[in-house]
Formats: C-alpha cells, sequence, structure tokens
C-alpha cells in the first residue's frame, strides 16, 4: 500500500454524496458536499464535536483521534455515518496492535534476560 496524503471516502448523506477527506501533514479535515465545502478544520485537539448543515439537516460531527482514529456523523435519530473515514480508522487500529506486540516482546526479553 502506498502513501497517501489526502485520504478520502464518498458517503451518501440526506440524499447528497459527501466527499470526506484528511490531510495527514497539515491535519485538515473537510466534508465537500457538491464541491461545496461543508465543514472545514484543523484537527489538533484529540476530542472535537461540531455541528454541521448538510442538505438543510443538522448532524453532528465527532471525530477522536488520541489513540485510535474515530469519526462519525449523528443526528437525532442516531448514528448515521459510523466511520467517515474506513482506512483511517483501520490504520490506526493496526498500529495499536503493533505497538502493543512490540512492547509485550521488549517486556518478554527484560524479563528474562
Amino acid at each position: 500500500m502506498a502513501f497517501e496524503r489526502i485520504q478520502k471516502q464518498p458517503h451518501t448523506i440526506a440524499d447528497k454524496t459527501v466527499l470526506v477527506s484528511y490531510d495527514r501533514f497539515t491535519t485538515r479535515f473537510e466534508i465537500k458536499s457538491d464541491e461545496e465545502v461543508v465543514y472545514s478544520s484543523l484537527v489538533l485537539l484529540p476530542i472535537k464535536k461540531t455541528k454541521i448543515l448538510i442538505n438543510n439537516q443538522q448532524f453532528t460531527l465527532k471525530i477522536f483521534w488520541f489513540i485510535l482514529w474515530q469519526s462519525q456523523l449523528v443526528n437525532a435519530d442516531g448514528v448515521v455515518v459510523k466511520e467517515l473515514l474506513y482506512r483511517r480508522r483501520k490504520k490506526s487500529i493496526g498500529l495499536l496492535i503493533y505497538f502493543a506486540l512490540i512492547s509485550s516482546v521488549k517486556v518478554g526479553i527484560g524479563l528474562v534476560a
């Protein structure tokens, strides 16, 4: 898998196609609907909760990236999209498992030696 600076994923929300993107260098998270930017922000804080409008419907955007990446869109009825950037979530889980395995091997070697 090649390195991707900008990770993108399309979704259909409120009968519109929405493109969600995340720039890994600048940490800019964007949601575009019909080439119009609905939401754009730097994700510097590990927990972000914002209200946005898509097709005149209000949604709550929740981003959590402290240990594991999670970004979801919620409306009054419940969760609309469970994960906006699935590839980013998958990569964060893989890195967490890798670091856990490496740390347990280091601790195991330290106890044996």
